[in-house]
């Protein structure tokens, strides 16, 4: 099927593919297909997609697609997720290379936490018991992909590992209603841009509160701490949704994040949009980590300060641990011995070889001065 559509492929072919490669026939309400018309259109008519890129293009769609056909058909199998409390869960909401997966996968490492694992996010179910997911196909199949990721783009793996069963941002799940950030990080699509800041963010959010219901379902005492840079975008919406949740604000100079940000696109981006050159990249990633900082800091002011919490990535990077307790603290949580044991044993393992970080990066590689930075992020 793949070898036979053209191009991205239409609607009717996406859709198709998606059927195929899961087995399952209903995609659930049909609100998510403008933002797809949108993004087709995008990638169609702006992103001058590489043949390769072409290819990407199709299958994150279809992994989108696939990924919602999977959560309607075990919402179906199980209707009694809809009885799965949330209470207070944790979003991470820093903006890129600010050490928000860092930090988020040391709270991950709690016993007492939970996360959403990459290969859940891709193929949402209600998480099976840890010794059992060698025998499951949805994770057979993702591990298989990212095993080989970590071995042929071993450079990119050191700026943001990767693997089947690591803690990772829900852009997965946010992926399924078609709004997402994670589309114009790695294409030029100016088109959906501009579409998806106007968008309203309270479905995408009520669909995945369904998911970590869903997921958690054998976990229902365990704290989600949950990350995505995209969140800054959707605190109001993330309130509506999550009356109780808390907020982790990593921060970082901007100078320096927004320099690995644009490196990070380009790497990310696979060369797959040859309109996404690095000047492109250094203009609309600025533009689009300014709106949600602006966005984040406005949302912000209209809630209870309670609920949030500022960390330094200097901070963090001093004490991690330390800067964990941190967090347990604001939001009056236990922070018990066998926390404490499984954040630092975590650690001690993010500093393995072939997670640390060999990344080189700056402004001017992408045509951006210091002096815009400052001009855009003003509040910071």
């Amino acid at each position: 099927m793949t070898q036979q559509i053209d191009g991205v492929g239409s609607i009717e072919e996406l859709h198709a593919e998606a059927r195929q490669a899961t087995g399952y026939d209903d995609f659930g309400s049909d609100e998510y297909l403008e933002g797809l018309r949108v993004l087709l259109d995008s990638f169609e008519n702006e992103a001058d997609l590489t043949p390769h890129g072409k290819i990407i293009a199709r299958k994150m769609i279809v992994g989108a697609l696939s990924g919602r056909l999977a959560s309607e058909a075990r919402f179906a199998r199980h209707p009694e997720h809809v009885d799965v409390p949330i209470e207070r869960p944790i979003f991470m909401c820093g903006l890129t290379r600010t050490g928000t997966t860092a930090l988020h996968r040391l709270l991950s490492a709690d016993p007492a936490n939970q996360g959403v694992e990459m290969w859940l996010a891709e193929a949402p179910q209600p998480r099976p018991a840890r010794e059992s997911w060698s025998e499951n196909p949805d994770f057979l199949r993702c591990d298989a992909f990212y095993r080989a990721r970590q071995a042929n783009e071993a450079d990119l793996m050191k700026v943001h590992f990767m693997g089947a069963e690591e803690v990772e941002e829900c852009w997965r799940l946010l992926q399924q209603t078609m709004l997402s950030t994670s589309f114009d990080t790695i294409a030029y699509v100016p088109s959906y841009t501009e579409w998806l800041a106007k968008q309203d963010w309270t479905e995408t959010y009520a669909r995945y509160k369904k998911n970590l219901q869903l997921i958690g379902m054998n976990d229902r005492d365990r704290r989600w701490v949950l990350k995505s840079p995209s969140h800054v975008f959707a605190i109001d919406d993330i309130l509506k949704v999550f009356p109780d949740a808390l907020f982790v604000r990593t921060f970082r100079d901007p100078h320096t994040s927004m320099a690995s940000t644009f490196s990070l696109a380009e790497q990310g981006g696979h060369g797959m949009s040859k309109a996404f050159d690095r000047k492109t990249i250094g203009r609309t990633q600025l533009d689009l980590w300014a709106r949600g900082n602006a966005n984040f800091h406005e949302a912000r002011a209209r809630h209870n300060p309670e609920q949030f919490i500022d960390i330094d990535y200097r901070d963090f990077v001093a004490d991690p641990i330390g800067t964990a307790e941190k967090v347990y603290t604001q939001f009056a949580m236990p922070f018990s011995d066998e926390a404490r044991r499984a954040i630092a044993d975590a650690h001690e393992a993010s500093l393995a070889e072939h997670r640390r970080p060999s990344h080189k990066y700056s402004l001017e590689d992408f045509g951006v001065t210091a002096a815009e930075v400052d001009a855009k992020f003003a509040i910071h």
